[in-house]
């Protein structure tokens, strides 16, 4: 066959492209693109959007950065990938056709960053199982693409759109028409300012389900005017059927009426609006809306808003406005009660200013409030008619004092944050009523007044709470706390608690003996925090802990080993802090993740046993510690670490031991790396580039945070002030010889080969029999300590040739005969497929109490037979049990055998049995030989234990 110059260079190119994939821990290397095999876990995609689809394991997902031509760059990808995320090189302003991605037929997800010039259908090329199309073209400014008519009515199968930053007036205005199953629509900054623009060109989808329009240039609603499509046909029909629809404008200066009546339950309306815009919103055609927010500089009160709320049905309304009036001690209430309550508001939020003073008759109509998130307000002193509220959120409002019985009537409360507040107390009554409040958040609130006893035995299905920064009392050097004294007998029901001192020692006192009922997450912070009663069952508890502190402490000694059942530990410490033996961390074998942080190892005792036995150990995280080196006795039992962090702030060294008992090992970082220029570390830089096992990254403390490069390292010279490069250093004087590694390679090599030759010549016949004689001899003394239990009552050795008389004769009165019932061990029937046929020889051998050798003449002339004999006497010498049986099924002559040394020396020695050629002998044959082979009853019952 001849080839053309075009055909050969078209060879060579594509398998010059094929030839740059590399298979990586993380997936394929492609000079644009990453390839990962979606079993695996994403790591670090160039397309963020990626790791956000959805993934099929038997399918592959490729990211492509810096496109230039597509059909080029996407060459050699794999066939069945299912999602590709594509990024255009920046400036390349082209044609594109869908068609170009007809290589890939599996393909379900396509996301293309960048602005073409024109979009093209796909053609005869079709993408027959494209589900999700994303086309974001916004990289600057409006993206002015020609998009002709139905070019996406080819694309079958597609159910989800979205096109961002691509402006519409460009395209043809039957650009979506033909689209049959689409049910999703995303447009977003379509760079247009009249809504009809948008809705026009999608009035024909009659398949859709979900629309998102986000056009912040749109500052008027008009009613629709299609009249560029020379059309008078409704969209009220192909909008009412929306499930979820979501509408986001910029500042709307001008509704007119009826503007919105093609959409009249509306799921989301976000935009800027004054009162007098807010007021002609239920003029618009819109009669229900499930989330409103509203935001603006412009004044606005609240029976304005109250008046949209209750006519537009709102569930859900935010508000954002610095110049809202209405709430005053004036009489005039949020909304007044006179009228009708608003039934439907089940979510406020509000984010204001210039409010002064809040109280409980302003929420009087809110009957149905459920979650009420309060922002730069003071606290109000009452709440009782919102007895369905379910969320109260009243951070950062200085409130200084809560009155008792405050929350009286919030029945239904579950969430209470009041943190970031100026509150100095809290008495037996503060959270009386709040029976089902479950979350309580009390943190940056400076309690310099004593906690009453029983404060929260009210709160009796709390479950999360953050209490702090308890200053109380100042008199006193050391912040006391009895938990039990202030929870009560709810203390076994948390599974969240948070306790803060600040900067101040803490000392903890359980004060009995009881216990979570729950796997209980701990968080402790203070200068010191230390505890009175260390051998409370409380700790056992304990699951997850955070302890944020110099010292940790029971009396004198490190608190963590009384925590026995904890799985994560975190603790933060000082570099300057007291020296404190963390040995015991060793004790908490359970613990699955470890994170310490400004640890100084160097003055611990012994670094390396603070890691022993922590063999379930899955994330190792080391924050601006210190330590003298890492070596292979910290890592030993690290049999199950996953990830490990490290950070160290001062200079140390990598041994090569220390990564070997890392088999589990995925993700290593090392971070703020600082190495002296060793050969020690040396290879460091060669097990990080070609161990493909573990992603590797490092970063030196003076490169680019954001570059990882191995070239970037840098190292500390001997005189303590040059910084070379590492990778330089290494090459210059850490490579060995050349020519002296090929000398001693090649001299080794030539003296192995003439011993292998000369114990050849010597003893050549002998070394495969040694060989399994010795490998059968090991496998027996292994198994040693289980003597007696075996698998098989007898290893038949025979000639396929006499298989005939095995499978009529031998099983029947043997295997079927009992009980005890015998089993036999045959070639053709016991020996594992795919297993070398010696090894399993060997095995079947020594795994049966007895070898029957059935001697024929077609046995004396098997190699496979002399090769179990010899194997089945050298079992006999070394055990010197009477394992062996011989069965003639044949006369053979003296002279045959003699030929047969090892065979003609058991029959001298041992006795062996002849197949009687009278049939009424039989019956004698098989009693004789069946109650040889009988396992005494001993063995029988430990063969079916």
């Amino acid at each position: 066959m001849l080839l053309t110059l075009g055909e050969i260079s078209a060879m060579f190119f594509h398998s010059a492209v094929m030839f740059l994939w590399i298979q990586s821990a993380s997936g394929w290397m492609h000079p644009k693109c990453q390839i990962h095999d979606n079993n695996e876990d994403f790591g670090h995609f160039p397309t963020w959007i990626c790791t956000y689809l959805p993934r099929h394991a038997e399918h592959y997902t490729a990211a492509c950065e810096d496109v230039t031509a597509i059909e080029e760059d996407l060459l050699g990808l794999p066939p069945n990938i299912n999602t590709l995320c594509m990024s255009m090189k920046q400036g390349e302003n082209r044609s594109m056709s869908l068609g170009f991605f007809s290589q890939f037929q599996d393909l379900e997800y396509l996301y293309i960053e960048g602005c073409f010039s024109q979009i093209l259908p796909t053609g005869e090329s079709h993408l027959p199982n494209l589900h999700y199309l994303h086309l974001e073209g916004k990289i600057s400014g409006c993206c002015d693409c020609h998009i002709v008519p139905h070019t996406f009515r080819d694309l079958v199968k597609l159910s989800h759109l979205t096109m961002w930053g691509y402006r519409l007036s460009a395209m043809a205005p039957d650009v979506f028409h033909g689209m049959t199953q689409l049910q999703s629509l995303n447009i977003r900054e379509p760079c247009v300012d009249d809504l009809s623009e948008i809705l026009c060109r999608i009035m024909k989808i009659k398949s859709l389900m979900k629309l998102n329009i986000e056009a912040p240039e749109i500052q008027s609603l008009n009613q629709l005017n299609c009249v560029f499509l020379n059309t008078n046909e409704s969209v009220t029909t192909v909008f009412n059927n929306l499930a979820f629809s979501d509408l986001s404008f910029g500042e709307i200066t001008h509704i007119e009426e009826g503007a919105l009546a093609w959409l009249q339950n509306l799921t989301r309306l976000t935009g800027a609006f004054s009162q007098e815009v807010l007021l002609h919103l239920p003029l618009s055609g819109i009669q229900q809306i499930q989330y409103f927010s509203c935001s603006g500089s412009n004044e606005i009160d609240f029976e304005s808003i109250c008046n949209v709320v209750f006519l537009l049905s709102i569930k859900e309304i935010y508000l954002y406005n610095a110049n809202t009036n209405g709430l005053k001690d004036n009489g005039h209430e949020i909304c007044s009660f006179q009228k009708q309550p608003i039934t439907s508001l089940t979510k406020l939020t509000l984010v204001l200013n210039n409010i002064q003073m809040l109280f409980a008759k302003q929420f009087i109509c809110l009957v149905n409030l459920q979650y009420l998130d309060l922002l730069h307000m003071l606290f109000a002193k009452q709440f009782s008619c919102l007895f369905k509220l379910q969320c109260l959120n009243l951070t950062q409002n200085l409130i200084s004092n809560i009155d008792d019985f405050a929350f009286l009537g919030l029945t239904n409360l579950e969430s209470l944050d009041i943190a970031k507040n100026k509150i100095t107390q809290i008495n037996a009554n503060t959270f009386f009523g709040l029976h089902s409040l479950t979350w309580l958040d009390l943190r940056n609130n400076p309690l310099i007044h004593n906690i009453e006893a029983m404060s929260f035995t009210h709160l009796t299905s709390l479950r999360q709470v953050f209490l702090g920064q308890v200053h109380n009392p100042l008199t006193e050097p050391v912040i006391k706390l009895n938990l039990t004294l202030i929870f009560g007998g709810i203390l076994n029901q948390l599974t969240h608690l948070y306790i803060s001192s600040a900067m101040r020692p803490m000392q903890l006192i359980i004060g009995s003996n009881i216990t979570s009922k729950q796997n209980l997450s701990l968080q402790l912070k203070g200068q010191t925090v230390s505890f009175e009663d260390c051998d409370r069952p409380f700790f056992q508890s304990v699951t997850h802990l955070n302890a944020d502190a110099e010292e940790f402490l029971c009396g004198s000694e490190f608190m963590g080993k009384y925590f026995t059942s904890v799985e994560t530990f975190d603790y933060r410490s000082k570099l300057s802090a007291k020296s404190v033996d963390l040995t015991s961390i060793n004790q908490l074998i359970h613990l699955r993740k470890l994170t310490l942080r400004q640890v100084d190892l160097l003055i611990q005792r012994s670094a390396d046993i603070i890691f022993h036995n922590l063999t379930k150990l899955e994330v190792l995280e080391l924050y601006h510690c210190r330590i003298y080196s890492l070596e292979g006795s910290l890592t030993k039992d690290f049999n199950s670490l996953k990830r490990m962090y490290l950070h160290f702030e001062n200079i140390y060294n990598v041994f090569y031991s220390f990564t070997e008992p890392l088999s589990s090992l995925k993700y290593l970082t090392f971070h703020n790396l600082q190495m002296f220029c060793s050969c020690d570390n040396a290879w460091l830089i060669t097990w990080a580039k070609g161990y493909r096992q573990v992603e590797v990254l490092m970063l030196s403390p003076y490169a680019d945070p954001s570059i990882y490069a191995l070239e970037d390292l840098i190292c500390l010279s001997d005189n303590g002030i040059d910084t070379p490069n590492f990778v330089k250093y290494t090459e210059a004087n850490c490579t060995t010889e050349v020519g002296f590694v090929l000398f001693a390679a090649t001299g080794l090599g030539v003296l192995f080969f003439m011993l292998v030759v000369l114990v050849h010549n010597l003893a050549g016949p002998y070394l495969l029999p040694l060989y399994h004689i010795t490998l059968g001899w090991l496998s027996e003394a292994m198994r040693s300590n289980t003597r007696g239990r075996y698998h098989y009552d007898g290893f038949v050795s025979y000639s396929g040739m006499d298989e005939r008389w095995v499978v009529e004769e031998l099983l029947p009165n043997l295997e079927q005969r009992g009980p005890p019932f015998l089993r036999l061990c045959l070639h053709s029937r016991d020996f594992q497929l795919g297993k070398d046929i010696v090894e399993n020889i060997t095995d079947s051998l020594y795994r049966s109490r007895h070898t029957l050798c059935l001697v024929s003449r077609h046995y004396l002339r098997s190699n496979w037979c002399s090769l179990e004999m010899k194997l089945a006497t050298s079992r006999l010498q070394v055990e010197q049990r009477d394992i062996l049986l011989l069965v003639f099924l044949e006369k053979i002559p003296p002279r045959r055998l003699s030929a047969h040394h090892r065979l003609a020396r058991l029959v001298k020695t041992r006795t062996y049995l002849d197949w009687p050629q009278d049939p009424n002998q039989h019956q004698a044959f098989w009693d004789r030989l069946w109650a040889k082979l009988k396992p005494p009853t001993e063995a029988r019952e430990q063969r079916f234990m």
